[in-house]
């Protein structure tokens, strides 16, 4: 069963299963990756896929009426609305006592002359609202009222673009979830994202590899491999042997289907007197060799130094900030549309 089945007047973007929420009686939390999947994976990462990064619950009005949603969260969080890419003035908070939220089209989106109307849609519709969640927190979906649908598919994009990677792919240090590379790599090329970002958990592990190549729902990929694993104390070699994997495993699902692999960004190890820079430029190598060594003519690679100034990282000398997540974005959606359009 699609876990849109129980709400069959909204779509749940990036929603892979719904669960019974555990800080609450009722509701369905959303959650990134099913069940089966989750289970093989490290411990961290099965909590990291219970936040919402990336999800959306989209619909349109019915006649331009309000809809109201009940909403919880486990702990303090905000959902954003958008309409199509235009942001909503409101940010509406969550918690763990369930809230109803009512929305209605702004009105001066109801009076967009057409020449208006299409420059602003890009590959959204402006009238599909798009409720998209904070990964602070997990959050449950109890009720949808009003007269609404789901978005049909030509008012939303029609290609998709998945990302796996660290916090730093979730988007941990972004001050919304529209300002993490990911989404604005997606608005960049008018493609759809799907945020596998797991923080402090990205560990190249076999299921995710399987779980990404048996989906049919994307048509390019970005690989940010990883971090996590370079200060979790895997070896090099134990780095290399799991990113090929991963990598191989993805880009043979489907030869049209492009993979674009990011090595480290600059961090700590970089920058830092103490920093530890040859276990960096080991494990760029590794990714480097992985992706030379692949065979497949759709899997291309992309220097994370090249793309993230150190200036925009975040006092941690981990996390792109704003600026970073911007300079990201910048250098990697022409990679994206490239390969795409390769």
């Amino acid at each position: 069963m699609s876990p849109g089945d129980d709400y069959p007047s909204v779509a749940l973007h990036g929603v892979a299963e719904l669960a019974e929420p555990d800080w609450t009686d009722a509701g369905d939390e959303l959650r990134r990756l099913p069940d089966g999947v989750a289970g093989n994976l490290n411990v961290a990462a099965r909590d990291r896929i219970r936040h919402p990064a990336g999800c959306e619950v989209r619909f349109v009005s019915r006649g331009g009426g309000p809809v109201r949603l009940t909403l919880s969260a486990a702990a303090e969080t905000v959902v954003r609305p958008f309409w199509g890419t235009f942001q909503g003035e409101t940010v509406l908070e969550l918690g763990p006592e369930p809230t109803d939220v009512e929305l209605s089209v702004p009105e001066p989106l109801t009076d967009l002359s057409p020449a208006a109307a299409a420059e602003a849609a890009g590959a959204f519709d402006p009238l599909v609202c798009r409720l998209r969640f904070e990964p602070w927190a997990p959050v449950a979906l109890h009720d949808v009222r009003g007269e609404c649908r789901p978005p049909e598919p030509d008012e939303v994009p029609d290609r998709r673009y998945l990302a796996y990677g660290t916090s730093i792919t979730e988007g941990a240090a972004a001050s919304a979830t529209h300002l993490t590379y990911v989404s604005r790599v997606a608005r960049d090329c008018g493609l759809d994202p799907v945020n596998l970002g797991m923080s402090g958990a990205a560990y190249c592990e076999p299921a995710v590899a399987d779980h990404i190549a048996e989906r049919d729902d994307w048509e390019v990929a970005t690989l940010s491999l990883s971090v996590n694993m370079a200060n979790r104390g895997f070896t090099v070699e134990q780095f290399r042997e799991r990113a090929a994997y991963l990598v191989e495993t993805v880009a043979a699902s489907d030869h049209d289907r492009p993979v674009v692999c990011v090595t480290l960004f600059p961090y700590h190890a970089d920058l830092r007197e103490s920093g530890d820079r040859e276990r960096a430029r080991a494990y760029r190598e590794a990714l480097a060799s992985v992706v030379e060594g692949c065979g497949s003519g759709n899997v291309s690679l992309v220097d994370g130094r090249e793309l993230s100034p150190a200036d925009g990282l975040t006092t941690d000398l981990l996390h792109p900030g704003d600026a970073g997540m911007e300079s990201i974005a910048d250098g990697l959606a022409p990679r994206v549309a490239d390969a795409l359009d390769g």
